[in-house]
């Protein structure tokens, strides 16, 4: 094995490697956030009813979620640095499709290859995230690397939404949404230029046969704390993704598309600043406080009736999601050897993903009989419940820490 934790000086996140990774993950989100917030219109364009058009942005997740148990095993016996560029390009054919072919069965086709990709693409770049970092200064880098998400949530909506308006005052909505997947095409294509540049996942044989048979390597029974955790934290965040709007609509807010902005701006900054902290203080004087202002956050915002209310919640939200995320997945890294890195990454997203889904259930099921303010008050229960998930697993965590410096 030649490429695990090899950095450029034993103690810089600033190598090669890491730079191609974290520049491919920023257009990975560009791309992402350009296209994936506007498929629910899109697929209204295509006269679907709006319960096939929810079905139809939602099939990505529950794509994702069925891949999750090969991505795993493909990871740790294949070379991540040529699945990576593979799964970009899959992105690549997904939003070529979308553009090229205006029809409810070329979107479906299209929008399976979209699950796929996304199943693979965030937990590769994670583990190889985890290999080009120095051991000490992972917590740091990670956070560094959490930048790509923020950077393109933060410009990639108003990017499509400004390029489908483009082509919509030139030629009407066939051509506004052509050039939007067209981006999206464009940015996955990119992202797979650095991609060629990062070191090959050289693994031997033995190495291979030393992760046992394929299915055993579908998860990671010591990042599953892990994975619980973030099922538990992206059940309360998911909420804001999904919800805000109609809740600003209840309460009488104006302006509330600030909201992601101030969010979005929030959370560049705390996702570094807490791996730097981690790095200082460690994950367990970082991940109690994010907890405890998540749990925060959700009362604030469903308390308020103000926008000025509402936004210090979007400022909590981010604060307390942007501190907690990085350190989940660290621990995630750190809870596996280098080899299952990418099993590890697997467990963590699945996770995310689920959360992601039970989150906006859960929050339609609490709406259908009270309102949109009690669902982001009951939002703070999934926040205290990983809060009290951590302290049972914190000393789980420092045995394996443990056990595998000892390995």
């Amino acid at each position: 094995m030649k490429t695990i934790e090899t950095p450029v000086g034993p103690e810089s996140i600033w190598n090669k490697n890491f730079i191609c990774i974290a520049t491919a993950n920023i257009f990975l989100f560009m791309g992402h956030f350009s296209v994936n917030p506007l498929v629910a219109t899109y697929a209204g364009y295509l006269g679907t009813t709006p319960e096939m058009a929810g079905f139809l942005a939602g099939m990505f997740f529950i794509v994702s979620l069925a891949f999750h148990p090969v991505a795993g095993p493909a990871m740790t016996k294949l070379d991540k640095r040529k699945l990576l560029i593979l799964v970009f390009l899959l992105g690549t054919v997904a939003n070529t499709g979308y553009a090229l072919f205006h029809s409810v069965p070329a979107f479906i086709v299209f929008r399976v290859f979209s699950g796929v990709q996304y199943s693979f693409v965030a937990p590769l770049l994670m583990a190889l995230a985890g290999d080009h970092l120095p051991k000490s200064r992972l917590a740091y880098g990670i956070g560094i690397h959490g930048l790509g998400g923020a950077i393109g949530s933060a410009v990639g909506p108003a990017i499509g939404e400004a390029i489908l308006n483009f082509g919509i005052g030139l030629r009407g909505e066939s051509l506004g949404f052509t050039l939007m997947f067209l981006f999206g095409a464009a940015s996955f294509a990119i992202a797979m230029i650095p991609s060629f540049l990062i070191a090959p996942d050289v693994k031997s044989k033995e190495d291979i046969a030393s992760t046992g048979a394929w299915y055993k390597n579908m998860f990671s029974k010591h990042t599953l704390p892990a994975g619980f955790l973030m099922l538990l934290t992206m059940t309360s965040y998911s909420l804001i993704n999904t919800y805000v709007f109609e809740f600003a609509k209840e309460q009488n807010i104006s302006g509330v598309g600030i909201f992601y902005l101030v969010h979005a701006a929030m959370l560049g900054i705390s996702r570094p600043l807490s791996g730097y902290l981690t790095l200082r203080a460690g994950i367990a004087k970082i991940m109690f406080p994010a907890l405890a202002l998540l749990a925060c956050a959700m009362l604030v915002i469903g308390f308020s009736g103000s926008l000025w209310l509402a936004l210090l919640g979007a400022v909590l939200t981010a604060i307390g999601y942007g501190a907690a995320q990085p350190s989940i997945q660290t621990m995630s890294l750190q809870s596996e050897t280098a080899l299952k890195r990418g099993v590890a990454t697997n467990t963590y997203f699945t996770g995310l993903d689920l959360g992601f889904f039970l989150g906006p259930f859960l929050g339609g099921f609490v709406y259908a009989r009270t309102s949109y303010a009690t669902v982001f008050k009951s939002g703070a229960i999934p926040a205290v419940l990983a809060m009290t998930l951590f302290a049972a697993v914190l000393p789980i965590y420092k045995r394996r820490l443990n056990e595998l410096d000892k390995t």
